[in-house]
């Protein structure tokens, strides 16, 4: 009997540090890049090469009060290779075949969500406050992320996308 219950006792540490090791290890959302170009916002979203972009998306960070917030702009079907690879020009539509009319300077808040659904209905998302992603001192090339400074193509390591050869 002593030795039943030692082993379930065994058994039940491993069981709970596995499920810890397990809940530490769930990965943390790839990082999008943001940066102003002017007067314009550009996001470049984590993607892979074999990812296929359906629609953008754009909603407001801070609105809570629905399940389902109110998509501010938005555009589908990427015809550029910039499009296609995931750097996007917000209210532009510059590089999709369709998207919602420019919103007024006045109407942008402070915190935006950004996303991508793919054909499947999935995708990705990320926040991006507009005064830090202003402020953030920025060399060509660059984005803006919650982890500071990245290239298009370390935005994109972030997925470890398998090769598709």
């Amino acid at each position: 009997m002593v030795g039943s219950v030692s082993v379930l006792a065994v058994l039940a540490a491993v069981g709970a540090w596995m499920y810890f090791v397990y809940r530490l290890s769930d990965p943390v959302p790839a990082a999008f890049g943001a940066r102003v170009d002017g007067k314009s916002i550009v996001v470049k979203m984590a993607l892979c090469p074999t990812d296929v972009i359906r629609r953008v998306e754009v909603t407001d960070a801070d609105d809570d009060k629905s399940a389902n917030p109110k998509v501010l702009w938005c555009a589908s079907n990427p015809t550029t290779a910039a499009a296609r690879s995931g750097v996007v020009k917000l209210w532009s539509g510059e590089g999709f075949e369709r998207h919602a009319p420019e919103l007024a300077q006045s109407a942008i808040p402070r915190n935006l969500v950004v996303g991508y659904v793919d054909p499947s209905g999935g995708g990705l998302d990320d926040v991006f406050t507009l005064r830090t992603v202003s402020a953030a001192k920025l060399k060509p090339g660059q984005y803006w992320t919650r982890d500071g400074a990245r290239t298009a193509a370390q935005i994109d390591a972030q997925l470890n996308c398998r090769s598709s050869n």
